[in-house]
């Protein structure tokens, strides 16, 4: 399905074609198919992907890990299948799932080495993506191999410092792989150390040094013998 041009308009505002000539950045964005999918339907799972990113046009798009942990929740302008990409891999990485009626314009790694090569900026757009993507990827390691509950929390809110005025608390509890009565009984006592304040589903961050020597407990001990 061939893109509309506010679609195309989109995709030009999207991360891949940053600075780049408005009449050349319209020309490659409209190399893109179209895709819509339903709400809950699979986009994209271990034995059934294609080799192209998708770029998001309108709806979500929810990452799982391989054991079925949430890692990551995709708005319009997400990205995601650059696993699939110049890999020779027959498995996905991750399952994606569209949250909400979803649509996504693909672009194939046989597309994107033709953009790389007419405008090499867009092959550095592409790289600075990745690097931020590995830094989410160790970033999310890092909370899920965080000893405790109230280090994971505080990780957690560190890296989302921006998000917080409308916490899901379920959703979080399974995106750090804990109960919920773990989960409270870590922000409260993170709330009782003076490092947060709640007022239902918002959560205001007061002393952000308290909150990063919470995420780093083994640092904690090591300051202390």
């Amino acid at each position: 399905m061939k893109l509309e041009p506010k679609e195309i308009q989109a995709v030009q505002g999207s991360f891949l074609l940053a600075d780049i000539p408005s009449e050349q950045a319209a020309l490659f964005a409209a190399w893109g198919e179209k895709q819509v999918f339903e709400d809950g339907q699979i986009i994209y799972s271990a034995c059934r992907f294609r080799r192209a990113i998708g770029l998001l046009l309108e709806g979500g798009a929810r990452i799982y890990s391989p054991s079925g942990a949430p890692l990551n929740l995709l708005g319009p302008g997400g990205c995601f299948g650059a696993a699939a990409l110049f890999n020779p891999a027959q498995r996905y990485v991750s399952r994606i799932v569209a949250q909400g009626k979803t649509a996504a314009a693909f672009y194939t790694d046989g597309q994107l080495e033709k953009m790389f090569a007419q405008n090499p900026r867009i092959a550095r757009n592409y790289i600075a993506f990745l690097s931020q993507r590995i830094q989410f990827l160790n970033d999310k390691i890092g909370s899920f191999t965080t000893p405790t509950a109230q280090a994971r929390a505080a990780r957690w809110l560190l890296q989302k410092e921006q998000e917080l005025q409308s916490v899901n608390y379920t959703s979080l509890a399974g995106e750090l792989n804990l109960g919920r009565a773990s989960l409270y009984r870590a922000l409260d006592a993170l709330e009782r150390q003076g490092c947060l304040a709640r007022q239902g589903s918002r959560i205001a961050l007061l002393d952000r040094e308290a909150l990063e020597r919470a995420a780093r407990p083994h640092i904690q001990k090591e300051e202390t013998e």
